[in-house]
């Protein structure tokens, strides 16, 4: 039986953000024929409650490592040493030494590391171990950072954030080159991720079908949009300052947007009368049952939007930009909604909020997508073979 160490840059539970939500399931589903371990970074709101969560999964917790605050002092000292805002936010060669002594105590086989943060701990110690090392990435960084400055960042900021996005390019194309194995969520980042390691697979997003169970569209005019996300993430800020400056202003009177996430109170127009923010829903479930439809305006990044998977699920229709579709096997007019443009967007919204045969359509159609192909049972069972492959 193969031993995988797991390391995640936030503990896994709850799974209230796509990087928590993406390796809670794939620890959960990837089966039992590996002995799974998990060493995570925690932010403030951790409790020791959380780890018998991953008791219940069968996933045994080894280590967990507060991660720096991005005010702490020592970050300048990063800083100064040519090294990106992320490798010295998580990077310690303390840390690297407990990661090697579990290793050892172990006698792990596999160390699987989640996304860019916690692959700054790949090296050439732990092949000499005989262990394999896995890239998994949820993003490619750089390309992120490279979008947010040509489109974001003010004209006296961007030297310095150009200066970061090199640095984090750097750091990370190399690290792909060194990883054993990398991890991609869509062909389109696998195909760039091969230009560093030409030993990339693709394993998808999924979403828990059970949990999000389909319900038809219910309204026959729609009137409710919907946007979830974590306001602390450059695309979902991006995304929705966009929407909501150049298609829900637009849109008429009698339509309502519903925004939910971390930081959301931070966002310039939550007190527009037409928006309900919602820093924390106890039911996220009910938040889709009140939608007729669910808004993707996501520019920025790569991989696969969860909140698209999850309004599949459940049965409400969504209009997306064409930016993080990649990933999905979608077709447009028949399971999504498509819009290429902010005139599209004010456009399509309108024909589908007025048209329920439409809505029931693509509701019946989204839903049969995700039982088919993104359930996180078929995703686990492809991380599985991705596992027994190295």
């Amino acid at each position: 039986m193969k031993k995988i160490l797991f390391v995640t840059y936030d503990f896994p539970y709850p799974t209230n953000t796509g990087g928590k939500n993406r390796a809670y399931n794939m620890m959960r589903h990837s089966g039992s024929n590996f002995k799974k371990y998990l060493f995570s970074f925690v932010r403030d709101d951790f409790t020791e409650s959380y780890k018998k969560e991953m008791d219940k999964i069968g996933v045994v917790v080894v280590g967990i490592k507060k991660r720096r605050k991005l005010t702490d002092p020592r970050n300048i000292l990063g800083l100064l040493c040519q090294e990106s805002i992320f490798k010295t936010l998580y990077f310690s060669n303390s840390t690297l030494r407990q990661l090697i002594s579990i290793i050892k105590k172990k006698e792990i086989d596999i160390v699987h590391f989640e996304s860019l943060y916690t692959a700054f701990f790949i090296n050439t110690q732990f092949r000499e171990l005989g262990i394999k090392q896995i890239f998994g990435t949820e993003n490619i960084e750089f390309k992120i950072y490279e979008d947010f400055v040509k489109n974001n960042v003010p004209a006296p900021l961007k030297p310095f954030y150009k200066f970061q996005t090199r640095l984090i390019k750097n750091e990370e194309t190399e690290l792909l080159g060194m990883s054993d194995l990398c991890i991609a969520v869509s062909d389109t980042e696998a195909r760039e991720i091969r230009k560093y390691n030409p030993r990339c697979e693709v394993v998808q997003n999924g979403v828990d079908i059970d949990e999000f169970k389909f319900n038809l569209p219910k309204n026959k005019i729609g009137k409710r949009l919907l946007f979830i996300g974590n306001f602390s993430y450059i695309p979902n800020i991006d995304g929705i300052n966009y929407f909501y400056n150049y298609v829900f202003k637009k849109l008429d009177k009698g339509i309502t947007l519903t925004i939910i996430g971390k930081k959301v109170k931070n966002l310039s127009f939550v007190d527009d009368p037409g928006v309900e923010a919602k820093e924390f829903v106890a039911n996220i479930i009910g938040e889709y049952e009140k939608a007729d439809v669910v808004v993707s305006p996501i520019r920025l990044g790569g991989g696969t939007n969860f909140k698209i998977l999850e309004a599949m699920a459940k049965g409400v229709p969504v209009v997306a930009l064409p930016d993080r579709l990649e990933g999905l096997a979608v077709k447009n007019g028949d399971n999504i909604i498509v819009a290429n443009s902010d005139y599209e967007f004010i456009d399509k919204l309108k024909m589908l909020l007025d048209d329920f045969d439409l809505r029931k359509k693509i509701s019946k159609n989204a839903r049969e997508l995700v039982e088919k192909e993104y359930s996180w049972e078929i995703i686990g069972r492809k991380l599985a073979d991705v596992w027994n492959s190295i």
